[in-house]
């Protein structure tokens, strides 16, 4: 896919991609980004993300009004993406 002009000056004054923000860290930040995120989710819905998914889940089997207007398939994708993190956190000890 070829970069926009605005986007090739921005990698080269930052040294990184706009589009993929999150690709120039390394594995410790990246790590510490998504522990920040999940603890704010966590404070938020009052509840773990893995806890939280399986709502979702059972919310969607259930055929409840989804929140905010989302689709079926950004549900699902949200759902995966909060298993995938808390999978992650409670391997590493988070």
């Amino acid at each position: 896919m070829a970069r926009s002009i605005l986007e090739n000056r921005i990698v080269k004054l930052e040294g990184h991609n706009p589009v993929r923000p999150y690709e120039y860290l390394t594995d410790e930040e990246l790590d510490a980004r998504l522990a920040a995120l999940a603890a704010t989710i966590e404070a938020v819905v009052g509840m773990g993300l893995a806890d939280y998914a399986e709502a979702l889940s059972d919310a969607l089997s259930a055929g409840e009004p989804l929140p905010n207007g989302m689709t079926k398939v950004e549900i699902q994708s949200l759902i995966g993406s909060f298993r995938n993190v808390a999978t992650t956190r409670s391997l590493h000890g988070q």
